[in-house]
């Protein structure tokens, strides 16, 4: 059976995922800056990675029987990396208390 694809401005959804990074970083970017918060920053970095697998994997296939082992595999591994990354560096944040990178910006 053939796999019917969603296109959205392009086959791999490549543009689609680079407006909705930007978006979100953004968007994380301008509430860290306005409350002066940079604790958000790896966080938002992190689960970045998590709604881009979720999204892609949902616009793979019109129904979920049209998804392969390999697509759902590789979802499943990116999800999994980005829920670690993202705790790790909010355990890291909160243990340490500031972000020395961030301090003369």
């Amino acid at each position: 059976m053939a796999q019917t694809q969603i296109n959205i401005l392009d086959g791999y959804c490549l543009a689609i995922t680079l407006m909705i990074t930007l978006a979100y970083q953004a968007i994380s970017f301008a509430i860290a800056f306005t409350v002066k918060f940079d604790k958000l920053t790896d966080f938002m970095g992190g689960s970045n990675f998590v709604i881009l697998s979720v999204l892609t994997l949902s616009l793979a296939s019109i129904a979920p029987q049209d998804l392969d082992a390999r697509q759902i595999l590789a979802s499943l591994f990116m999800i999994i990396w980005g829920v670690r990354l993202k705790g790790f560096l909010l355990f890291r944040i909160l243990k340490t208390g500031s972000e020395d990178r961030f301090d003369d910006k």
